[in-house]
């Protein structure tokens, strides 16, 4: 591989940069104050609940550029039907900048909804024609700093790193409802009907945190109704196939190892494999594990059989991102690029797409920060 022996600096320089990224934007979003701009007379959809997808038509790709060198964020689309991928479209057809460094995103009925960190706002994109139906600026009533997004019933969730999750009703398309969580919420997932929400704490280093919340659907917005429950250090995202929960946790990247684990009926969490990224369809987990020091190892877990097996995966040189799409099962790993031999976080990157069992594809040039992956279904 040929991120060997760049894997440490590469890891301990991408730590460094997110906590000074995120002092710096928790310094400036305390001034900001909630509000909502409209962007279009388009109606509301009558129905926001989608059915269950059976198609899936392509893979967004949400650049967070780079906010120190003062590159906007970004958003693309690798179409399958031609095998291309189309640039910039957010700034193409709005004539604005998206924002500083967009870390989430989901693409919900007929519409994407993007988290963007460094500029505190969600945007509302109309799925076909790019154009932003609304952008959603967000105060410290709501929550802020979107960090992920999940949805269901007509409402999305969005974990908030000052401490939050919020629902967005897709009907009226705001904000209706806010629950206190732990410190620096991440990756969040639902299953059996719940929220959980890993509470990473990623900016008291090296004191992160090792507990997970947990919030009832029914209930959400209630005080009270919501639990924390113990996990491992610096726990970064939940995974599920809905039938079984997972938690990915990052430890101290000292003696502590980032590593996947299954959370069981009791929350109680069994180690599976070491690992820094994960995403899983089906009975399957797809694992990157990346760790100080050491290769980046690809592989692939059997959920039934608890099996797990190596991928050959080829031409990535710094992964940054990963998505396997819940419909084809094709695997998309995103990368930086290497300047001189030296990892660039301020050049464009590119993606890589393989089958479900690590087979090079297609590659597609990408944008700067490319770490988010999401896919268009229906």
């Amino acid at each position: 591989m040929k991120c060997n022996a760049l894997q440490s600096n590469f890891i301990l320089t991408k730590v460094i940069l997110e906590m000074r990224k995120n002092f710096i934007y928790f310094g400036m979003i305390a001034m900001i104050s909630a509000s909502l701009t409209g962007c279009s007379d388009e109606p509301n959809d009558k129905n926001p609940i989608p059915d269950l997808p059976t198609t899936s038509n392509g893979a967004y790709i949400l650049n967070q550029g780079n906010y120190g060198s003062k590159i906007e964020g970004s958003l693309n689309f690798i179409n399958y039907s031609v095998s291309k991928i189309s640039r910039d479209l957010f700034r193409t057809y709005n004539k604005r900048s998206l924002g500083d460094t967009p870390q989430c995103g989901i693409a919900y009925g007929s519409k994407l909804y993007l988290g963007v960190y460094g500029s505190n706002t969600i945007e509302i994109i109309d799925k076909v024609t790019y154009k932003s139906l609304l952008q959603i600026s967000l105060s410290d009533k709501v929550g802020q700093s979107p960090r992920s997004m999940v949805a269901k019933d007509g409402k999305v969730y969005v974990s908030m790193y000052n401490g939050y999750v919020c629902s967005l009703d897709t009907l009226t398309q705001t904000i209706d409802k806010t629950v206190k969580v732990g410190p620096n919420p991440e990756i969040i997932a639902i299953y059996d009907d719940k929220i959980f929400v890993p509470n990473s704490d990623g900016m008291n280093h090296p004191n992160y945190g090792k507990t997970a919340s947990i919030i009832p659907l029914a209930t959400f917005g209630t005080e009270g109704t919501s639990e924390t429950f113990e996990v491992p250090l610096n726990p970064k995202q939940f995974l599920t196939n809905g039938s079984s929960l997972f938690i990915l946790a990052l430890g101290n990247y000292v003696d502590i190892p980032n590593a996947l684990y299954k959370v069981d009926s009791d929350y109680k969490c069994k180690f599976i494999a070491n690992a820094t990224k994960a995403a899983i369809k089906d009975n399957f987990i797809y694992i990157i594990d990346a760790p100080w020091g050491g290769e980046v190892a690809y592989s692939r877990y059997d959920i039934n059989s608890e099996e797990l097996t190596n991928l050959d995966i080829k031409n990535i040189d710094a992964p940054s991102g990963l998505g396997v799409d819940p419909i084809t099962g094709n695997i998309f790993i995103s990368s930086y690029p290497l300047d001189n031999g030296d990892i660039s976080y301020s050049l464009p990157g590119y993606v890589c797409e393989y089958d479900s069992n690590g087979v090079y594809k297609n590659k597609y040039d990408s944008g700067v920060g490319d770490t988010c992956i999401f896919f268009d279904l229906e």
